[in-house]
């Protein structure tokens, strides 16, 4: 191969990286809206205030499916927080088998989808490209971490200033 056809590789590789360089730690999150499983639109606005953990997810992926139960002991644990909350993407094209999952599964926080799989916006928005991931944005919108496990996610809200009734 010559380098002259290594080129749209190259270029496929610059975006990724420049994809990839805005959503990076200490960045702002991109603005999104999406709807839940009720057909109401949610944005990052409606957390405002509040550390919001985003897990990206697929009923497909049965990876995902085994993190489920790490988020279910973290909602249990935060659900009463003011400060947090837990915002399920899933990266589903059919809709009933992402209902199924989630009533299989029982995942009781907000939960939304596009039926667009990895072409929706908000998993292009956040640069996903596996599955699953979380990302954790911060009450001024900042991101503050990605892809953390359930004890991470613990230490971080050890650090965290809680309001819970």
């Amino acid at each position: 191969m010559c380098i002259r056809d290594s080129r749209p590789y190259m270029e496929t590789l610059l975006k990724r990286i420049e994809e990839e360089e805005k959503v990076d730690i200490g960045k702002t999150a991109p603005y999104f809206r999406i709807r839940n499983t009720e057909g109401k639109d949610i944005n990052r606005s409606d957390f405002k205030d509040k550390y919001l953990l985003i897990q990206f997810w697929a009923s497909w992926d049965t990876i995902s499916r085994e993190k489920n139960a790490m988020f279910r002991r973290i909602y249990k644990k935060e659900q009463k927080n003011k400060n947090f909350a837990l915002m399920g993407i899933s990266l589903d094209l059919d809709r009933e088998k992402w209902l199924e999952a989630l009533k299989q599964d029982t995942l009781k926080w907000e939960q939304t989808c596009e039926y667009s799989g990895w072409d929706g916006d908000v998993a292009k928005l956040f640069s996903i490209h596996t599955l699953p991931a979380n990302i954790l944005i911060s009450p001024t919108g900042k991101i503050e971490g990605k892809n953390l496990d359930e004890k991470a996610v613990s230490y971080t809200h050890l650090t965290l200033p809680t309001n819970r009734e």
